[in-house]
């Protein structure tokens, strides 16, 4: 009886012991995907400032999509290089960064963008809240997913709105 609570209590040392490590190797392998993460984002948006296509989809998926207040464009549109020659950013910069993981291969950036230039012929809004999703296939990080919100600042003594109560039923 002695001996069998001493291997279970053994069994259960490693185990924990095992799933501690797991746990701390997670935390690490993350940690080192975030950075090239974010190191991909900016990669990105340094190849829009360019203009520079070939390294943009380097990091981008083939079947990616994005949505912001221009619509749903997809990358693999036949004129999307076309309409993407139409930015010109001047300068820009992301900060804020935060991380929402999916899974141990996805996660979605997300971050502030700010900068200044233009997207045919308009002003490209600044500050945008953006969220990009990763996903890691083969290896290698790759952008599947965009989105952008336009910044505003929150509302100021606006009380909280209540929803309407419903109509009684007749």
């Amino acid at each position: 009886m002695d001996r069998r609570v001493l291997v279970s209590s053994l069994v259960l040392g490693v185990m924990t012991t095992v799933a501690v490590h797991a746990q701390a190797q997670a935390g690490a392998n993350r940690a080192a995907a975030e950075k090239q993460i974010v190191a991909g984002e900016r990669a990105i948006n340094d190849a829009v400032a360019k203009g520079d296509m070939k390294a943009f989809h380097a990091i981008v998926s083939p079947d990616a999509a994005g949505i912001d207040a221009t619509g749903i464009t997809k990358i693999n549109a036949p004129d999307f290089d076309k309409m993407m020659q139409q930015a010109k950013i001047q300068s820009w910069d992301i900060d804020g960064s935060q991380f929402y993981w999916i899974n141990d291969n996805t996660a979605v950036h997300m971050y502030r963008w700010s900068g200044k230039g233009t997207f045919g012929g308009q002003p490209v809004p600044s500050p945008v809240w953006s969220s990009t999703v990763w996903t890691n296939k083969g290896g290698k990080w790759a952008a599947v997913f965009h989105q952008e919100t336009v910044a505003m600042a929150p509302p100021q003594d606006t009380p909280v709105k209540t929803p309407a109560k419903p109509l009684p039923k007749k």
